[in-house]
């Protein structure tokens, strides 16, 4: 089996400049995905579909292949990871390139380990049913404490007084997609051009894992995490 893992890293984010090439730690923080991929024991390729120049001279650094510069159309605000995922899927279809399986990998999950990723296509090898497995994390609160933003707490207040054991061992485990990895197989993709379709398997990972950078606080706390261990 073989394996196309694309690490998306395109330059402009707004709620922290250059955040894919910031240093966490002492690597760029697109780093820890290229070194997760690369330390899977499959036949694989890395690509960063980047649309920067500096960013691929990085990701070519750490070990990532960069087969192309991202155009301009797929590094907008409005461009999704679909149709980015495509782009580099089109790419390889027409350089002859087969492979098995496609999984995307978004710098801002520094947290996944290699064996996560492992394990998760074994569990989708296995499983003829599957079209594809995403990690998700358990979700917290329940949706049971969430209304809409309303004038008062209406729908909440209604619930509370309805039930009696508010704990959360009283309630159903739910869980939400983490962000830290999408990995479908390769025919199932380019067919319903989604991650997402009723046979998608769930991967749950660990609070550590899960954690997704999107804000300066979740920079802050993966700070801590690296300087911890670091430590230790």
């Amino acid at each position: 089996m073989n394996i196309l893992w694309l690490i998306t890293a395109r330059s402009g984010s707004k709620s922290i400049i250059d955040k894919n090439i910031k240093l966490l730690g002492n690597k760029p923080l697109l780093a820890y995905r290229i070194e997760q991929a690369k330390f899977t024991t499959i036949d694989n390729k890395i690509w960063l579909s980047t649309d920067s120049k500096k960013y691929a001279e990085i990701g070519e650094k750490f070990g990532a292949e960069i087969p192309f510069i991202r155009p301009e159309y797929l590094s907008t605000d409005d461009a999704n990871s679909i149709e980015v995922v495509l782009h580099a899927m089109d790419f390889a279809r027409n350089q002859n390139l087969k492979f098995d399986f496609i999984g995307l990998l978004e710098p801002t999950s520094p947290f996944i380990s290699s064996s996560q990723l492992m394990e998760a296509i074994q569990i989708l090898l296995n499983d003829e049913n599957a079209n594809a497995i995403v990690a998700v994390k358990e979700s917290r609160p329940n949706t049971f404490f969430i209304q809409p933003h309303l004038k008062y707490l209406n729908i909440l207040s209604e619930r509370f007084i309805n039930t009696k054991k508010l704990g959360r061992q009283h309630f159903e485990k739910e869980i939400t997609p983490s962000g830290g990895f999408y990995i479908s197989k390769w025919e199932n993709f380019l067919k319903f051009k989604t991650f997402y379709t009723p046979t998608t398997i769930p991967y749950l990972v660990d609070d550590i894992s899960a954690l997704e950078i999107d804000e300066p606080i979740d920079w802050d706390f993966a700070d801590f995490l690296i300087n911890n261990k670091n430590k230790q």
